[in-house]
């Protein structure tokens, strides 16, 4: 959706084109330091698998039909429908099928392994999640999955003493095993689609 189309829908400002428009995704350190992830710079296109981790899945919830807040720490509140298609299980995984999440043109597979209780879920059913949004990597063997992502952003939160809030740091690219430090306790990339990164870019003055 280009930033024209956006104005139309009443977002003005190009700090709301790109808030509507970015994947904030959480960067798990065990697959930092195992070396998993691309090391991609800033600015490079990715091919990768944006996946939601659930934390809670309601179907009685979903007012508006429609929401996708994610913010800067790859944490998301999302009211959509289950899509049809699913993301088979790699052999030897525990988890089975994993439902994908379709809020307008976005969809991303849910990953529910984290809560006590498996939901009941059904495709076309609306469905209200609260979760974090996460590089995955045990289904990238699946290539229907993976999409094209340009590296807008990375960062780092690292810990400060006395309860201050966390202090940002701004990294070039994607860090390897040797980017991981003990104070720092969340990684996060922002990713947007390379002709929607395109469409903003053209729309500034």
């Amino acid at each position: 959706m280009t930033a024209a189309a956006h104005r139309c829908g009443g977002w003005t400002s190009r700090a709301e084109v790109r808030r509507h428009e970015v994947t904030t995704v959480q960067l798990l350190p065990h697959h930092l330091r195992a070396g998993q992830l691309p090391l991609a710079a800033v600015g490079e296109v990715v091919h990768v698998t944006p996946m939601i981790y659930a934390s809670e899945v309601d179907a009685l919830r979903c007012r508006p039909a429609r929401l996708w807040d994610l913010d800067p720490y790859g944490t998301v509140v999302a009211c959509g429908v289950l899509g049809v298609d699913t993301v088979p299980a790699l052999d030897g995984d525990g988890v089975g099928d994993l439902g994908v999440l379709v809020v307008g043109e976005r969809s991303l597979p849910l990953n529910c392994a984290g809560m006590s209780t498996a939901p009941d879920l059904g495709a076309g059913r609306p469905v209200y999640v609260e979760g974090s949004v996460y590089l995955d990597v045990d289904v990238r063997a699946h290539a229907a999955t993976d999409r094209a992502f340009r590296l807008r952003a990375v960062r780092r939160y690292r810990l400060r003493p006395g309860g201050a809030p966390p202090r940002t740091e701004h990294l070039d690219r994607i860090p390897g095993a040797e980017g991981i430090d003990d104070d720092v306790f969340l990684h996060v990339a922002d990713l947007v689609d390379p002709a929607v990164d395109a469409d903003v870019a053209a729309a500034q003055p």
